[in-house]
Order: C-alpha cells, then sequence, then structure tokens
C-alpha cells in the first residue's frame, strides 16, 4: 500500500482539525440550549452532548484525555438538573473545559507536521 504524501497527510490533519471545531462550536450551541431545557428534552440532549464530547476526545486515540472527559460528561448531566443562573454559569464552565480539551488536542494534531 502506497504512503501518503506530506501533502495529503496535511490535508487530513487540517480536515480532522476543521471537523473537531465544527464539533465543538455545535456542541457550544447545545450546551447553551441544554441550559435552558428540563425534564426530558434535557436528558435526551445531554446525552447527545456527552456522545459528541467523547467523539472528539476519540479522534485522537494517543493523548490520556480520559479523566478531563469524565469530568465535562458529569458536569452535563448535572446541568440536567440546574436551572436559572446557575445553569447558565455551568454552561459557560463546560463550554470553557470543551475548548481547553479540544485545545489539548489540537496542540498534538500540529506536532504532526
Amino acid at each position: 500500500m502506497a504512503q501518503p504524501t506530506e501533502s495529503e497527510s496535511k490535508e487530513a490533519e487540517a480536515g480532522k482539525k476543521s471537523r473537531i471545531q465544527e464539533k465543538v462550536g455545535k456542541l457550544g450551541s447545545d450546551i447553551d440550549t441544554l441550559a435552558k431545557k428540563t425534564g426530558d428534552e434535557a436528558s435526551k440532549l445531554a446525552k447527545n452532548i456527552n456522545t459528541e464530547i467523547k467523539s472528539i476526545s476519540g479522534e485522537i486515540k494517543s493523548i490520556d484525555v480520559k479523566d478531563e472527559v469524565k469530568s465535562i460528561t458529569a458536569r452535563v448531566e448535572k446541568l440536567v438538573d440546574t436551572t436559572g443562573d446557575s445553569a447558565k454559569k455551568l454552561a459557560s464552565d463546560i463550554k470553557n473545559d470543551v475548548k481547553k480539551l479540544v485545545d489539548k488536542i489540537e496542540i498534538p494534531i500540529s506536532k504532526k507536521k
């Protein structure tokens, strides 16, 4: 099997980075929406958010991000039962943690050049 050329590798890397950024953008919106939802709707949305967070961390298997993912997903579950200003604050904190997770993932992607 032929080895990918350097430009093909860079294109694949850029594509992966773009997909991750797209997912994070959608996650931010979903987390804000979750802060406003309650009941079954909130539970379903939280499950989808947690699945996306896990898929982002799964994009890069060489990094140990299990603890960060567990922390974020636990707080997403807590957000289901939180309302008002507390929900807004928790949503903001979760979004910041997701961004930190993505930054941690993207650094090794960039170093592979």
